[in-house]
């Protein structure tokens, strides 16, 4: 009776259901009086079949309902993330000159007179061999 289909669910139900009015009314016949019928235990194995398959109906919908609910949140995620990327996109482009006219201001690097001759880099004092 595990079965992961809704659908498959719904029929078992529908079966369980027939199989309980054939028993009901196959005791009806036979004249058992309708305190015995509740407690013979073909009408409650019956009964407690449909009450477990009518929880796992309830769960696919409560299951399809929660898939329902991320998926309209993960479109409004989406809507949202694309519109703000329109206005942050012509913000970056005018910040990018302003950062450009900032550095004109600044003097440029002096270069060395002709007459002088390049600094040198230093170099890195080498270590002593340890003995």
């Amino acid at each position: 009776m595990a079965s992961k289909n809704k659908d498959v669910r719904i029929e078992q139900r529908r079966v369980l259901e027939k199989k309980l009015d054939l028993r009901l009314s196959k005791l009806a016949g036979l004249g058992v009086a309708s305190e015995k019928v509740k407690s013979d235990p073909l009408v409650k194995n019956l009964k407690s079949q449909i009450r477990e398959t009518n929880i796992r109906i309830a769960a696919f919908d409560k299951n399809m309902l929660k898939i329902e609910e991320l998926k309209q949140a993960k479109a409004r995620k989406l809507a949202e993330k694309s519109a703000p990327k329109e206005d942050q996109v012509a913000p970056e482009k005018e910040a990018k000159p302003k950062k450009k006219a900032a550095s004109a201001d600044k003097e440029p690097k002096k270069k060395p007179a002709e007459g002088e001759a390049p600094k040198k880099p230093r170099k890195k004092k080498e270590e002593a061999p340890a003995e």
